[in-house]
């Protein structure tokens, strides 16, 4: 009878491990910008995002509890109408490098149009056929998109069922009329992100997404001179994206989240030639030249 019951219990946690949720996301809510307002539905909401977003399993991908993706979400209210609610929601989110302890930051980027209905403890129900909420539509597109962007750095074209679930929801979401959502050119919106990523007129985004982690920084721990040589040539076929769409909003999306890891990659280590790398990075990404001073 015990061995039967050590059977179960190893059987249920071996289970456990394999289909732990996708996600393991620290979720904040700031309000302080609002004053003689009840603080507490800033709480319960806090703790209904962080149970829908970690306790659900969004895909039938099999993931170990060191598996699980790490990522943030803080939300910023700026104004309070009754039920309705504005502010900003910055999403970030790293990825593991082979062989190191070192995560690489694949997602870093601040939404400015956030606006929802919520009444206190009303539940949070995703639907993938149909438009329930503004706030549920925001918060499994940011999931998706998450999902989608983890899964191609160590995959070739990985993500795509999850790009194309964001992509549903965006396009569901326009029924609700809030901003971020519509199909506009020359403006950088939720709709626009995904499409642009998804778009064969940028497929270069994806293929340095997989090259630049996969042949370069999980290659550190065992060549760092061809590791580095790795992630600058992946750099370089931004060239091609460049030529055909200078103003593509996927320069600063990549840019925004590695800015600073591209310089810690070449300021220091073993000599590679840079030149060509610095001339491409002061044009692509020019807001970002007082740190590609620091490349050596």
């Amino acid at each position: 009878m015990r061995k039967y019951q050590l059977f179960l219990s190893a059987f249920f946690l071996v289970a456990a491990i394999g289909y732990a949720q996708e996600l393991k996301c620290s979720i904040s809510i700031n309000a302080d910008q609002l004053s003689g307002t009840n603080k507490q539905v800033f709480s319960t909401l806090e703790k209904a995002l962080t149970d829908f977003v970690n306790n659900k399993q969004w895909t039938s991908k099999v993931f170990k509890t060191q598996e699980r993706i790490e990522c943030g979400m803080t939300l910023i209210i700026n104004s309070q109408n009754n039920g309705n609610f504005t502010g900003t929601l910055q999403v970030n989110a790293v990825r593991p490098v082979y062989g190191s302890s070192y995560k690489s930051p694949i997602f870093n980027y601040k939404d400015n149009a956030i606006a929802f209905e919520y009444v206190e403890y009303e539940p949070l129900i995703y639907n993938p056929n149909a438009y329930e909420s503004n706030l549920v539509s925001l918060i499994t597109y940011y999931i998706y998109m998450i999902l989608a962007i983890d899964s191609d750095t160590f995959a070739l074209q990985g993500g795509e069922p999850f790009y194309q679930q964001a992509l549903n929801i965006a396009n569901l979401a326009q029924q609700g009329n809030y901003e971020g959502w519509e199909a506009k050119r020359n403006s950088l919106n939720r709709f626009t992100l995904v499409d642009q990523i998804l778009s064969t007129a940028h497929k270069e985004y994806r293929q340095i997404m997989y090259a630049y982690h996969r042949d370069g920084f999980d290659r550190f721990a065992e060549d760092e001179k061809k590791a580095k040589n790795a992630v600058l040539e992946n750099i370089l076929l931004f060239n091609n994206l460049y030529g055909r769409s200078r103003n593509s909003y996927l320069f600063r999306f990549f840019f925004d989240a590695k800015a600073d890891e591209i310089v810690e990659v070449f300021k220091e280590g073993p000599t590679v030639n840079t030149a060509d790398l610095k001339r491409l990075l002061r044009r692509v990404s020019a807001p970002n030249n007082a740190k590609w001073e620091k490349i050596k």
